[in-house]
């Protein structure tokens, strides 16, 4: 998958959500100005995924890139169809034309325009090229009451991969303890990996992003908690699948080159940075923060920032709304907690005169070099 495949996603995905929120009269369809982008890490995974508060429904999108084939076109139909197995509604973004000039929309549209597909709760969208202005030519007019249960809880997972504390070497171990018990049957990282990791870690002999031992205090509390923030990164950047803690080719090709190079190699730490960025999506989430700080005033203090840019992430419907519980004071007072801190460690934000990544009054300046670079290279791995 090509990062301009990314970015057209994200592009077009942003317009139609911003225009289903807007209440445009076209795209608005059935759902609510409540619309927010969420995730979806778990296969198939969408392109775009948006949960609607109101309705309490999930909206999966499908886009495909320009110049391809009559057959490629027809796999992101039943794409978009396969989503509803898990998402109450889906969407198709297609080109109007395919790369040999067949009119590939004005055919999907009348397939589901058909009788057949009459009560299919997909939409289909297409754009032009040359413009990129996009229509919706078949819209989603009627609620779905057959075929899907209503969600039992809200949707609350960020658009962007999740990370906490863990480092490059830990996520090095995991990956290795998960080659080590890959003949083993079940759930190998409750029964295998994470007790095994987390003994090692009470006993200091798992490393911090520095190098030194990670220091521990071991409780039920915490060994509970942490055993999902080791988990989830692994599973959203898809290095593993998520039921069973099971290596993906993504995960071996990972694990390969850290023992190949080392865990502290270059080598390994551009390619993970790769996946953060891409599959993880965290550079949809700075190029957000850079258009927020490049058309705001920006705050002296770093606390301030990160409130402000929660705001404006919540009036872009990027993140849905925060329970009042989860609201807390200091420093872990907003969505973006640690966000910042693995974007240093993996270089990608500047330092000012005191060694702080936050500038006062200009917020994070990101290193567009190396993003740049590793979106330019990360293949060569």
């Amino acid at each position: 998958m090509s990062q301009s495949h990314d970015e057209y996603a994200t592009y077009y995905g942003n317009q139609i959500l911003s225009r289903i929120r807007s209440a445009h009269p076209d795209f608005k369809q059935i759902f609510s100005a409540s619309l927010t982008r969420t995730g979806d890490w778990d296969w198939p995974r969408p392109d775009y995924v948006c949960y609607d508060e109101e309705l309490r429904a999930t909206y999966a999108l499908e886009f495909k890139p320009p110049f391809q084939s009559k057959r490629e076109y027809l796999t992101g139909l039943g794409q978009s169809i396969a989503y509803l197995q898990k998402h109450t509604y889906s969407g198709l973004i297609i080109p109007y034309y395919a790369d040999d000039g067949f009119p590939i929309a004005e055919f999907i549209s009348k397939t589901l325009f058909s009788e057949e597909f009459s009560n299919v709760p997909t939409s289909l969208y297409a754009y032009y090229n040359d413009t990129n202005d996009i229509n919706i030519l078949r819209p989603i007019t009627n609620l779905r009451t057959t075929g899907t249960t209503p969600l039992e809880k809200d949707v609350t997972e960020t658009f962007w991969c999740w990370w906490r504390d863990m480092s490059h070497y830990e996520l090095y171990d995991l990956l290795y303890l998960s080659f080590v018990f890959s003949r083993e049957t079940g759930d190998i990282y409750t029964k295998f990996i994470y007790p095994k990791f987390y003994n090692a870690m009470i006993n200091s002999n798992t490393r911090q992003w520095n190098g030194t031992p990670r220091k521990r205090t071991p409780t039920e509390q915490s060994k509970k908690s942490e055993k999902q923030n080791y988990k989830i990164p692994l599973v959203q950047l898809g290095l593993w699948s998520r039921s069973e803690g099971r290596l993906t080719d993504l995960g071996f090709k990972l694990l390969e080159i850290g023992t190949k190079y080392g865990s502290d190699s270059q080598k390994y730490i551009d390619y993970l940075t790769y996946l953060v960025l891409v599959n993880g999506k965290h550079l949809d989430l700075i190029q957000l923060i850079e258009n927020f700080q490049t058309n705001n005033n920006i705050s002296s203090n770093s606390s301030q920032h990160s409130l402000d840019i929660e705001k404006y992430l919540t009036e872009q419907g990027c993140i849905g709304k925060r329970k009042p519980t989860a609201i807390k004071t200091g420093a872990k007072n907003s969505y973006m907690r640690d966000e910042m801190k693995l974007w240093n460690k993996l270089g990608l934000l500047n330092h000012c005169s005191n060694k702080s990544y936050f500038f006062p009054n200009r917020g994070y300046v990101f290193d567009w070099k190396r993003i740049t670079d590793i979106l330019k290279n990360y293949n060569l791995y």
